[in-house]
C-alpha cells in the first residue's frame, strides 16, 4: 500500500519528474477532482493530485465515491491543453484503466459506456471529468477511483452484488506502482496517433455492445434499443439514436 509513500518528498519529486506532471498528495482531502480543478483555475500546467482518503468523493449522475481510507487509489489528473476530442477521451480512459489493471494481473477487464470498468460483470474502476475552453486549448480534470485493498465486508450492502476490488481478483497491488502505471497509459491514448487503436480495443471490451439495452436519459422518456458501435467521438449509438449522456444498463 506503499501510496503513503508520496507523503515524502524525495519520493514525490522523482515521480513527479518521471510522469512529467507535479504531484499533490493528501492524507484526507474533500474531493481530489475539486482540488484538481482549483489547480486548473489557477492557470496549472498539468497536475495529479492524489488522495489517501476522501470525504465527498463523487461518481456520475451525483452519487457519491465512498471507500475506506487506504483502500482504493483516488486520483484526478488535470490536462492542459485538453486532449483532442475530450468527450472521446473520457471514454477511452476506460481502456487505459484496463491496461493498468491487465499489468498488475487482473484479468479480463471490460468497458462500460461511458465510464466504468468491471471485472467478471461487477464494477471496479470509474471515472469522472470536467472539461474547460479557452484561448489556449482549455483543461480537462479527469477523477478515477480504483477499488484496490477492499474486502467485501468493505462495501456497503447494496454494493455488494455489483462491485468488486483488485484484492479480490488479482494478486496483491501496489497503489503507487499503479498510479505510474495508469499515468502513463492515460498518457498513452490521449494520443491522437492510439486514438483508432484505443477505440478499436474499447469496442473489443466493451459488455454492452450488441445488447438490447435501456438508456434514461433526464428530461426524456426511457430509450430501448441495441446498443450497436460507440461513435468516433465517443458517443453511444443505440438502435438509430446518438446518446451522449445517460444512464445505461442491459435489458437480457
Amino acid at each position: 500500500m506503499r501510496l503513503a509513500l508520496l507523503r515524502v518528498e524525495a519520493v514525490r519529486s522523482a515521480l513527479s519528474l518521471e510522469l512529467g506532471r507535479e504531484i499533490e498528495f493528501f492524507d484526507r482531502v474533500a474531493s481530489t477532482q475539486d482540488r484538481a480543478r482549483e489547480l486548473a483555475a489557477a492557470g496549472a500546467a498539468g497536475a495529479i493530485v492524489v488522495a489517501d482518503e476522501q470525504t465527498a468523493g463523487r461518481g456520475t449522475k451525483g452519487r457519491s465515491w465512498l471507500a475506506p481510507k487506504g483502500t482504493s487509489l483516488l486520483a484526478s489528473w488535470l490536462f492542459r491543453p485538453a486532449p483532442a476530442e475530450p468527450a472521446l477521451f473520457v471514454v477511452l480512459s476506460g481502456v487505459a484503466v484496463a491496461r493498468a489493471l491487465e499489468h498488475f494481473g487482473a484479468p479480463h477487464a471490460s468497458v462500460k459506456w461511458p465510464n466504468d470498468v468491471e471485472i467478471d460483470a461487477k464494477k471496479v474502476a470509474g471515472a469522472l471529468a470536467h472539461a474547460t475552453t479557452d484561448a489556449e486549448g482549455g483543461s480537462l480534470v479527469l477523477g478515477i477511483g480504483v477499488n484496490v485493498h477492499q474486502r467485501q465486508s468493505d462495501f456497503p450492502d447494496a454494493l455488494r452484488v455489483t462491485a468488486t476490488s483488485l484484492a479480490l481478483v488479482a494478486p496483491p497491488v501496489d497503489r503507487l506502482s499503479l498510479l505510474a502505471a495508469l499515468t502513463r497509459e492515460l498518457d498513452r491514448v490521449a494520443l491522437p496517433s492510439e486514438r483508432a487503436a484505443a477505440l478499436d480495443e474499447w469496442r473489443r471490451r466493451a459488455t454492452l455492445l450488441g445488447r438490447e439495452v435501456e438508456v434514461v436519459r433526464d428530461g426524456r422518456p426511457p430509450l430501448h434499443g441495441v446498443a450497436r458501435d460507440i461513435a468516433d467521438d465517443g458517443a453511444l449509438l443505440v438502435g438509430p439514436e446518438r446518446v451522449v449522456a445517460g444512464a445505461v444498463r442491459p435489458l437480457r
